[in-house]
């Protein structure tokens, strides 16, 4: 039988089937392999051996794989070169006697959905936008996955591209079918995604919204669409609950001053003005004090988006003057603020489903440090999510594995069922010997013998096998023991 018609392959074929446009990462064992074109792909952008399956057919399937335990260098690798990717995870255990297991497509990873940190810059944000536009006006959205970040707008055609390269999206979803020259990063999805009445639902039931007025969207068709896709577009790659997004605020593009990129390069504002110059020399690094990944982003978007509400600035102009005389308060906060990690991406990976163990305990850790902050400013300006914080801290383990698969992330002492189940893999030679003895005991057979089985280090079935007279006794007819 050709390779084309196995099983594997068949499920293959079907699985690929979903997704065209992306290279596949199927999951096979402790490798996610790759065949035919992705294959050849893959082999060349991450320089790894190009094999094949079959090899004696006619036509050997091209075939290459990376490791399921370093995939998230190879992954990263592809994303930056503007690849997407889709996961095809196995959905249950290999077992004896089933020749196929389960698959099915658990994420699609594009440039603008990553949130893997080795994929992401912790001070930059990573922008996916949506775009649609009638006549010469546009509603433009953007999002931030890994921070929840959302909004949208609506402007004239000729300012979209400043707009865009202000933002410096990642991804660009546009129509499918409608020219747009010079739209750089675009992906195509079908164009009755942005249609405003679904937008209108999808965001309403997304968000559990009576109706869009809170966001500002009502009466804006163009702003609505283009949040709506993106809202469509993350659902159907991120395949998680996306709660940790935020509402799609409207935002009106006079708010803050449009600067092109022209003139942020000119001025160095984020980098040098000739390439292999040091970035010591841009704006950002001789203003950027900032203790959290989360303040360089915001500091990043104030320095690109300059705000032109009096009354804004002058917020800011008081908060920084008040911390520039009060020493004490200022060097106490970046002490503090110096022990948090990344709360928005870390929350993000939680909600969707990819955050780590030690994620996770990053994530409670932090949250910890709370309490420090409303104390340094006098009060509770910060929710202490305190029923949050303790559950993860007294439920995670202070030596947590790299993956969760790895097991040992839950304490002992939080579910009676897994310390059971720890014990018996601990002691598994005593409760065998406990289970051999109480069987020959009922069968009266003092030859029985009770092994156990493991298969990929699980323990799976115990088997009593029986020598001796008991062997003589069963070919006799004798029943067997159940």
């Amino acid at each position: 039988m050709a390779a084309e018609t196995t099983p594997l392959m068949r499920q293959y074929h079907s699985v690929k089937e979903q997704v065209p446009g992306a290279l596949l990462f199927f999951r096979m064992g402790d490798f996610y392999e790759l065949f035919m074109d992705d294959a050849v792909i893959a082999a060349r952008e991450l320089e790894i051996t190009l094999t094949s399956r079959n090899k004696d057919a006619e036509q050997p399937i091209p075939m290459a794989g990376v490791p399921y335990h370093a995939a998230d260098g190879y992954l990263a690798r592809l994303i930056a070169k503007g690849y997407r990717v889709a996961i095809c995870e196995q959905m249950e255990a290999p077992s004896p006697g089933k020749k196929i297991v389960r698959r099915e497509i658990t994420r699609i990873v594009t440039p603008g959905t990553a949130t893997d940190a080795n994929m992401l810059r912790s001070r930059e944000n990573n922008y996916l936008a949506a775009v649609v536009k009638k006549a010469n006006r546009v509603g433009l959205a953007y999002v931030d996955v890994s921070t929840g970040e959302f909004r949208s707008t609506e402007l004239p055609l000729e300012e979209v591209g400043p707009q865009l390269e202000s933002l410096n999206v990642r991804e660009v979803l546009a129509p499918a079918g409608v020219d747009w020259p010079g739209l750089r990063g675009r992906t195509d999805i079908d164009a009755w995604v942005f249609d405003t009445d679904y937008s209108t639902r999808t965001l309403r039931e997304h968000f559990g919204l009576l109706s869009l007025d809170g966001c500002g969207l009502a009466e804006k068709p163009l702003a609505t669409g283009a949040a709506g896709a993106v809202l469509h577009y993350l659902r159907d790659t991120q395949r998680a609950a996306l709660t940790h997004l935020d509402r799609p605020a409207f935002f009106d593009r006079n708010e803050t001053m449009v600067l092109d990129a022209v003139t942020v390069r000119n001025l160095e504002l984020v980098e040098p003005l000739f390439a292999g110059e040091a970035k010591e020399s841009t704006l950002v690094h001789v203003l950027d004090e900032t203790m959290t990944g989360m303040g360089g982003r915001l500091l990043r978007r104030r320095l690109l988006r300059p705000s032109v509400q009096r009354a804004e600035i002058e917020e800011r102009l008081d908060a920084v003057e008040k911390l520039l005389q009060d020493t004490i308060l200022r060097t106490g906060l970046r002490q503090v603020l110096g022990s948090i990690l990344d709360l928005e991406r870390l929350l993000a990976k939680v909600t969707l489903g990819t955050a780590s163990p030690r994620e996770m305990y990053a994530l409670g850790s932090s949250l910890g440090k709370i309490p420090a902050l409303n104390q340094l400013l006098g009060e509770p300006r910060f929710d202490e999510v305190v029923d949050v914080r303790d559950r993860i801290l007294t439920t995670i383990a202070e030596e947590l594995p790299l993956n969760l698969t790895d097991g040992g992330t839950i304490r002992d002492g939080i579910s009676a069922d897994l310390d059971q189940l720890r014990d018996i893999s601990r002691n598994s030679k005593q409760y065998i010997a406990g289970i051999e003895t109480r069987e020959r005991g009922r069968t009266g057979i003092s030859s029985l013998k009770v092994r156990l089985k493991s298969r990929r280090r699980t323990w799976t079935a115990c088997l009593l096998t029986m020598t001796g007279s008991r062997r003589s006794s069963t070919r006799n007819g004798s029943p067997r023991p159940s």
